[in-house]
C-alpha cells in the first residue's frame, strides 16, 4: 500500500509541477485522509504497444476495502522521470499533449460501494502521425474532480502508462558508472552497495537486467547479485542510478560509550567479514531482445582493521603464553637434570 498526496495549484502558481513518490515507480492502493475508504488499484502499472492510428483497448480494476462508499473522479497526465531516481515527475499546469490526449476513461463520479469492485474500461487511440517510440502517462483516481483554477490538495492513486508506438524504435543505453555508494574506495565490512548509473540513448524505456559478480584478490568469485531485481524502468533519454546491495547479515546499530561501540561494530565487522581487494564486474542486457549490453568494473578493499587488531591482540596474548609456558618447561626440564646428575 503506497499513500500519496498531489496538490492542484492555482493558474498562476510559479509552477504546477509535483514529484509524486511512487514505491518502485508502482502504486496500487491509496488511504484518503480523514475517511475509512481504502482502495485497491489493479494493476499499478501497464506496458502497451500502440499502433498509429489503431485504438488499444485495457482495463484498470478498483476495490473498495472499507464499509463506506466513496465517489472517484479520473484524470490522465503525462509524466517525465525526474533526477536520476526514476521518481515520475507530474506537470498538472501545462496544456496535455501525447499520451495523456490520447486516452479516453470514464471521468466520474465512479461510485465505489462498501466492498464493491469496478471495472474501468481504457481506450488509448494514437495518431496516425504519432511519434514512434515510449510515451507516458498516468490515470489518476482522486476523490475530487479534476476543477480547474483553482487551488486544491486531493488524495490520488494511479495506473502508469508505459507505451511504445511502432515505428522507428531505438533502443541504446550505457553504464556510465559503476561504484560504491559514495565512491569509495576503502571499507572496513559488509554491506557494500554498488551504484549503478545507466543511461537511456534510445527512444523508448528500458529495464537493464543482468548480474554483479565480487571477486577477490585471487580471482575467486565471492558473490553473486542480481542486478535491477524490482525492474525499475529508464526512460529515453534519462540516466537512472540503481542500487544493489552486498551483505552477509543485517547490521546492528551501534550506540553507548566509545568502548560500547567499539565491540558493537566488531561483531558487526565479524558477522560482515570480508578482507583484501576486491573487484566488482557488473554485465547487464537491456532491449527487447537483449540487443543493449553493458560491462563495467570497479575495485575497492575491505580492511576490518577491529577485527584485525582484537585477533593480533589475542595472537600476541597466546603467543606471549605459550612462550612463558615453554620457557618454565624448560627452566622445569634444567632443574630436573641437575638433580637427577
Amino acid at each position: 500500500m503506497a499513500l500519496f498526496r498531489a496538490m492542484r495549484s492555482s493558474r498562476h502558481s510559479h509552477t504546477g509541477r509535483i514529484v509524486a513518490l511512487f514505491a518502485a515507480m508502482l502504486v496500487c492502493a491509496i488511504v484518503f485522509p480523514g475517511k475509512a475508504e481504502a482502495i485497491t488499484l489493479i494493476p499499478p502499472s501497464l506496458e502497451l504497444g500502440l499502433i498509429p492510428g489503431q485504438e488499444s483497448q485495457t482495463s484498470i480494476k478498483l476495490f473498495n476495502e472499507e464499509s463506506t462508499a466513496v465517489e472517484l473522479y479520473t484524470e490522465s497526465r503525462n509524466f517525465t522521470a525526474t533526477g536520476e531516481t526514476g521518481l515520475p515527475l507530474f506537470d498538472f499546469e501545462s496544456e496535455q499533449i501525447g499520451l495523456s490526449t490520447w486516452i479516453t476513461v470514464e471521468e466520474g463520479p465512479i461510485v465505489l460501494q462498501p466492498g464493491g469492485r469496478y471495472e474501468v474500461p481504457v481506450s488509448i487511440l494514437p495518431p496516425a502521425n504519432a511519434d514512434p517510440g515510449g510515451h507516458y502517462a498516468a490515470i489518476f483516481f482522486s476523490t475530487t474532480p479534476p476543477t480547474e483554477g483553482q487551488v486544491r490538495i486531493s488524495s490520488k492513486v494511479g495506473t502508469l502508462i508505459l507505451a511504445t508506438v511502432q515505428g522507428d524504435i531505438s533502443e541504446s543505453g550505457l553504464i556510465q558508472e559503476l561504484a560504491t555508494r559514495g565512491g569509495s574506495k576503502l571499507h572496513t565490512r559488509l554491506p557494500i552497495t554498488f551504484v549503478t548509473r545507466f543511461k537511456n540513448t534510445g527512444n523508448v524505456h528500458l529495464k537493464p537486467a543482468g548480474t554483479i559478480t565480487v571477486k577477490n584478490l585471487f580471482g575467486k568469485t565471492t558473490a553473486t547479485l542480481d542486478f535491477n531485481t524490482g525492474k525499475g524502468a529508464t526512460l529515453p533519454t534519462t540516466t537512472r542510478l540503481y542500487e544493489t546491495l552486498w551483505e552477509h547479515t543485517a547490521v546492528n546499530a551501534t550506540e553507548g560509550s566509545f568502548w560500547t561501540q567499539f565491540w558493537q561494530e566488531y561483531a558487526n565487522e565479524r558477522n560482515n567479514l570480508a578482507f583484501g581487494r576486491y573487484t566488482a564486474e557488473q554485465r547487464l542486457t537491456a532491449g527487447a531482445t537483449n540487443q543493449v549490453q553493458g560491462l563495467a568494473t570497479v575495485s575497492f578493499w575491505v580492511l576490518p582493521w577491529r577485527v584485525v587488531l582484537v585477533w593480533s591482540l589475542v595472537g600476541i596474548i597466546i603467543l606471549f603464553v605459550l612462550i612463558l609456558l615453554i620457557k618454565r618447561y624448560n627452566t622445569w626440564l634444567i632443574r630436573r637434570n641437575q638433580v637427577k646428575g
